[in-house]
């Protein structure tokens, strides 16, 4: 970062704020041993009760009961505007939640999208999260799946902690990303912990994206398949601030610090991020 003013801003803002590609993907190092007999057992634990979903059965716009957005440009420098309610950019339609991206003129950007947020109407401290969704193509695309603390608004970020079920940016269509930003370990600090898979056309098909937060540590799934860990190391919550309640984020960004690295390609827009159902399960 060029300067302390950046780097204040930076300091203040959720999901890979002023973020460049992330650094030390690939591995856990630093989090717990991955066990993957072990982890896949937790996840497919029969113990689990289902305690909040939206199977996206009822067409229209988003239920209000579940759903929230965010609205304005947000974040990351991204171009897009952040819409509430408009069924261009967040819908239902035949069983799925498809947010929506588009090129066109909105109260000062160039693009539209949305970003839907279960804050105030859904949070949860420790379970399963399953999300099964399909990613768009195009440079200069940045879908997410992620959570943020809700004493977010109190705390600000990275305070309030923050895990990403997913992360996709269009211009790596073989790698789909799963990050954790923490006081201690954050893209800010360029330390944050996560991995990088690779799935090739990871954009073409469906894919699941789980979670098992316990106490102790979180656990990263894709289809079901264990990724990675980030273990609790007793340090208090600059390291771990997991143990307060956490709500969920879908959104689609278009460009941006991260998204945006290689350009935008209009020609794939309108693009859409799909997504087929959202589950969270207790384990009491």
């Amino acid at each position: 970062m060029k300067s302390l003013l950046i780097l204040a801003i930076a300091a203040a803002l959720p999901l890979a704020a002023l973020r460049a590609e992330p650094e030390g993907l690939g591995g856990n190092t630093g989090t717990s041993t991955l066990d993957a007999s072990a982890a896949a057992a937790r996840y497919e634990s029969k113990d689990w009760k289902l305690v909040w979903s939206d199977e996206f059965n009822q067409a229209g716009i988003p239920d209000p009961s579940k759903w929230d957005y965010e609205t304005g440009m947000v974040r990351n420098q991204e171009k897009q505007f952040y819409t509430r309610a408009r069924k261009e950019n967040a819908t239902v339609q035949d069983g799925e939640l498809h947010i929506i991206a588009r090129r066109e003129p909105w109260q000062g950007a160039d693009y539209t999208s949305a970003s839907l947020t279960t804050l105030n109407k859904f949070s949860f401290t420790y379970g399963k999260v399953e999300i099964r969704a399909q990613v768009p193509p195009g440079k200069g695309v940045w879908p997410a799946l992620w959570t943020l603390g809700t004493n977010f608004p109190r705390v600000g970020w990275p305070a309030c902690g923050e895990i990403d079920l997913m992360e996709f940016v269009g211009f790596q269509p073989g790698h789909l990303h799963f990050n954790v930003h923490t006081p201690a370990f954050n893209h800010v600090k360029k330390n944050q912990k996560g991995t990088r898979i690779a799935v090739p056309n990871a954009w073409m098909e469906f894919h699941t994206y789980g979670l098992v937060w316990k106490p102790e540590q979180i656990e990263w799934f894709l289809d079901g398949k264990p990724v990675f860990a980030f273990a609790n190391d007793g340090q208090g919550p600059e390291h771990w601030p997991f143990d307060q309640p956490q709500y969920l984020l879908l959104n689609l960004a278009i460009g941006g610090t991260w998204g945006g690295a290689e350009g935008i390609d209009d020609k794939q827009l309108p693009a859409a991020l799909r997504i087929d159902y959202v589950r969270v399960w207790s384990d009491k």
